[in-house]
């Protein structure tokens, strides 16, 4: 039997987010091909720290800024997105400091980035669209696309790509 999975439909004030989402788990992906291509280890501190400063830290602190706006302080995922959010960049500060580098460092970020991503569109988006009022969530969501500008990843080199084989 094929189950088939639909959408889920989000709210258009998320959908920037959202789609940012996107942006995290190619990230992911890059570095996971970057590890089976044995990419040089120095390449990929290179890209987790671009990525980092030009796209992946400021999507975190748009989303906390968000749900301090619209979710009580006790509240439990907005308690779980913080802590989470603290993990990764702990993560990534250890790749930063190079200290120890190891693949397994890319591997756990890759891995736990990948996870975070996906409760965040199967669990977080859902529940504020359901708890939020719909209004204070678009509010909220327009104040942040006042200064939000589509990101880009465009470093180089292009380590994720299949290296030729030789001859």
């Amino acid at each position: 039997m094929n189950k088939t999975i639909t959408p889920q439909k989000r709210d258009k004030s998320l959908v920037p987010l959202s789609r940012e989402h996107h942006f995290g788990l190619l990230f992911c992906w890059k570095i996971r091909q970057g590890l089976k291509n044995g990419t040089d280890l120095e390449v990929l501190r290179s890209y987790v720290r671009y990525f980092w400063e030009n796209i992946l830290k400021e999507h975190c602190d748009e989303e906390e800024w968000l749900l301090e706006r619209i979710l009580k302080t006790d509240d439990t995922l907005r308690g779980r997105l913080a802590e989470e959010h603290k993990l990764i960049h702990t993560i990534i500060e250890l790749i930063k400091e190079g200290s120890p580098m190891n693949k397994q460092l890319f591997e756990v970020l890759e891995r736990d980035l990948t996870d975070h991503i996906r409760w965040e569109e199967r669990e977080l988006f859902p529940y504020l669209q359901a708890v939020v009022d719909p209004e204070e969530l678009a509010s909220s969501a327009d104040l942040l696309n006042h200064n939000h500008d589509p990101r880009q990843d465009n470093f180089t080199p292009e380590f994720w790509l299949a290296k030729p084989q030789a001859a």
